[in-house]
């Protein structure tokens, strides 16, 4: 798999679980693009958080802030 290139290589997936065990979402990691997704339990765009720029953007493309802060969108509050 590794030395396949990077755009032939699959999406990284993270599921993510609440204290109970219950899927909130997930977090897509693009090799071609630098970037993670992350998506509701729904599959639905939450927000997207890019490695190169160091920022990460809400699903319309607004700037939520600099580092990754995916799990803030992602997470239950």
């Amino acid at each position: 798999m590794m030395d396949m290139p990077a755009y032939q290589q699959p999406a990284a997936v993270q599921i993510i679980r609440d204290k109970r065990g219950i899927i909130v979402g997930r977090f897509e990691t693009q090799h071609l693009t630098k970037k993670t997704v992350a998506r509701d339990a729904r599959g639905l765009l939450v927000g997207q958080y890019d490695h190169r720029a160091d920022v990460t953007r809400d699903a319309r493309g607004v700037l939520v802030g600099t580092g990754n802060l995916l799990p803030a969108l992602v997470l239950p509050r």
